[in-house]
């Protein structure tokens, strides 16, 4: 194959492979499903952090 046919199916099989995973991770929710599991992890460091408390 040469360069010129060669580049665009590459790039075209990298934007299509970039849809395929951001519409699976749409589709499913997978965003906020991995939020709700690291939220109890994230709850317990902010917790333990000092904060300046302003009035």
């Amino acid at each position: 194959m040469s360069k010129f046919v060669k580049i665009p199916l590459v790039l075209l099989g990298t934007v299509l492979g970039f849809f395929v995973v951001t519409f699976t991770v749409y589709f499913f929710n997978l965003d906020m499903k991995a939020t709700s599991l690291l939220a109890p992890f994230l709850e317990k460091w902010y917790d333990h952090l000092e904060r300046k408390q302003y009035i």
